[in-house]
């Protein structure tokens, strides 16, 4: 394995050599953006990256950011810190709230039933730094909070650095980023390539085991990550 974009770079450069680089064909920082704009389809095709996260309420608060880089939810659980028993909470769109309430906004109550993710990151970055992470909305917000906590589960978008099988590089990220650049120059290539994203994403999807451990509160083990 490697991190995805010095590796899937590698595989590029030996596709296309001497077209990479400054004063090239493509230069490295559009070829990097593609890598990730790839790897971030991926991610969401395969469920490459499953994580979760606790994140801790306050009182009479709506809103709350995520450090993860969440694309998709699974579960978000609300865990009270004075009673034996959490819950689940359903997922609704800021329109879903408008219906239930004219008012919901200044609502307040003892125990959330709702949420909604408000923003996930678009064009993922090509650094490690947190930026755009999601925010999630819970309804209704807490009037009190006694180590009252969030569990987000789902799956999130990589950074440049995040280290990935060599065959999802090759198979899914690699002819990803070949149909967008021979787009222009050859379209039926551009095409071929495409279909074999799309065949590389089907073939590697099945190969990922997810099983959530609950004895460390969010961190999941991956089964079939070898090369």
């Amino acid at each position: 394995m490697s991190a995805v974009v010095t590796g899937t770079k590698a595989k590029l450069e030996k596709l296309l050599p001497d077209m990479i680089g400054d004063n090239k064909t493509y230069s490295s920082a559009f070829v990097e953006e593609l890598i990730m704009a790839g790897f971030y389809d991926v991610c969401e095709r395969i469920e490459l990256l499953p994580a979760s996260e606790d994140v801790t309420l306050e009182a009479d608060t709506l809103e709350y950011d995520l450090t993860s880089k969440f694309i998709e939810i699974t579960s978000v659980e609300w865990v009270p810190g004075d009673v034996n028993r959490e819950g689940h909470l359903k997922a609704v769109t800021l329109g879903d709230l408008d219906k239930m309430s004219r008012k919901w906004r200044d609502s307040r109550g003892s125990e959330p039933e709702y949420y909604s993710l408000l923003s996930a990151p678009g064009m993922p970055e090509t650094s490690t730094d947190a930026g755009d992470g999601s925010r999630i909305l819970i309804w209704r917000p807490l009037s009190s909070v006694s180590d009252d906590k969030l569990r987000v589960t789902g799956f999130i978008a990589g950074t440049t650095t995040t280290t990935t099988p060599e065959d999802v590089q090759r198979l899914c990220i690699t002819p990803y980023v070949m149909s967008h650049l021979m787009a222009v120059r050859d379209p039926a290539k551009a095409q071929h390539y495409f279909g074999k994203f799309e065949e590389g994403c089907e073939r590697v999807r099945g190969r990922f085991g997810h099983k959530y451990d609950e004895t460390t509160h969010g961190a999941y083990s991956m089964t079939g990550m070898g090369e």
